[in-house]
Parts: C-alpha cells; sequence; structure tokens
C-alpha cells in the first residue's frame, strides 16, 4: 500500500503546475495536483496553509528539468501544443532547465540555466500576498504587471500553481507572459538551498 501511495504521489508531482485546460489565459483555473493535495506518508510533512514572506525567506532551486516535462506541465496548464513548441523554439530548444528562485525581504530575484547557458538572472522584482496568493511584480517600481501565483510547501519544497497575470500591453503580450510563467516558475518543484 505505501509503495502505491508513493508512486501516485510521484506521478502527481511530475503533472507540476497545472490548471484547467482553456483557450484563454484568463479564464484559467486551478485543478487539484500534487501541490495542492500531497499524498502525505509517515515521511512527509504536512503542506502549509499559511505561506507568508517570511516562509519564503531565502534561496530555492529546482536542480535539472527535462524540457519533455516543461512541456507537459505547460499543455496541462491549458497552453496549446503549437504554443508550447514555439516558445520551446523560441527559448533555444534547450534539452532541460534549471531554475534558482531567491526571496529577501519583500524582493525576488528568478535565475534559470541551459546546459549551454550558465545560471543568470532572468527576472527580478518585487512580491506581495492577497490573502494566500503571491502576487510577483517583476521590473522596476511602477511597473503595473503581475503574476498571480497560488504557493504550496510540503517541508523543505515549494510549488507554484499559476492563477492569472496582468499585462500593460496587448493580449499576445500576456499570452507570452503566461507561457514563460508556467515554464519558469510552475514546471517545477523549488527547494529550500540550506
Amino acid at each position: 500500500m505505501r509503495t502505491a501511495r508513493l508512486f501516485l504521489a510521484l506521478s502527481l508531482t511530475l503533472v507540476g503546475c497545472s490548471t484547467a485546460p482553456t483557450s484563454s489565459p484568463t479564464a484559467s483555473r486551478p485543478v487539484a495536483t500534487a501541490s495542492l493535495s500531497p499524498i502525505e506518508s509517515p515521511e512527509s510533512a504536512a503542506p502549509s496553509a499559511d505561506v507568508g514572506a517570511s516562509a519564503l525567506e531565502g534561496l530555492w532551486a529546482s536542480g535539472p528539468i527535462p524540457i519533455a516535462d516543461i512541456k507537459a506541465s505547460m499543455i496541462a496548464a491549458g497552453i496549446k501544443p503549437a504554443d508550447v513548441d514555439a516558445w520551446v523554439a523560441e527559448v533555444g530548444s534547450p534539452t532541460s532547465y534549471s531554475f534558482e528562485l531567491e526571496f529577501a525581504g519583500t524582493t525576488f530575484t528568478h535565475s534559470e540555466e541551459t546546459p549551454d547557458m550558465a545560471m543568470q538572472v532572468g527576472e527580478s522584482g518585487t512580491f506581495t500576498f492577497s490573502g494566500t496568493r503571491l502576487v510577483l511584480k517583476p521590473g522596476e517600481t511602477g511597473n503595473l504587471d503581475t503574476y498571480t501565483l497560488e504557493p504550496t510547501l510540503s517541508g523543505d519544497e515549494l510549488s507554484l500553481v499559476w492563477i492569472d497575470s496582468t499585462e500593460q500591453g496587448s493580449a499576445e503580450a500576456k499570452a507570452t507572459h503566461w507561457r514563460f510563467t508556467v515554464a519558469f516558475y510552475c514546471s517545477a518543484v523549488f527547494r529550500r538551498q540550506h
């Protein structure tokens, strides 16, 4: 029984960040994933229902994520396969990505690397909470674009589910941000670095 539960938990974890499939990024809503309702085992910590800034403080890293897993997470989030393939081509068709996410005070930094590119900062800005939801505001002060994510902590693991984003540009710019946000923030479990 324990083996079956662990297999189910692993299968759900591989789904990563997913939302109900839709044709529009603004209509997506989260569905149950491992980050929302994990299968408990005696060795696992219960997910935290109250994630706040102090709980996120520090450096989180994903380790290498195969591009096939990132693509699967994007499709599970409702992004059309053709758009996923176009995104992979746009970012240079890497075989994998590794991500780091650092929270310090009210600021965040997101970095990424591929086998052909050293770890580099891709995005930084400020963050706040709206209820239990994490709202990232990338870029300079005064930027009105945001990413709203549902964070879940389970021990030293952080999972993020895409909820919504705002974009002051075109609908295509919002769709582009949606693809990048799901791929870079929601396709992997981040582990706290000590």
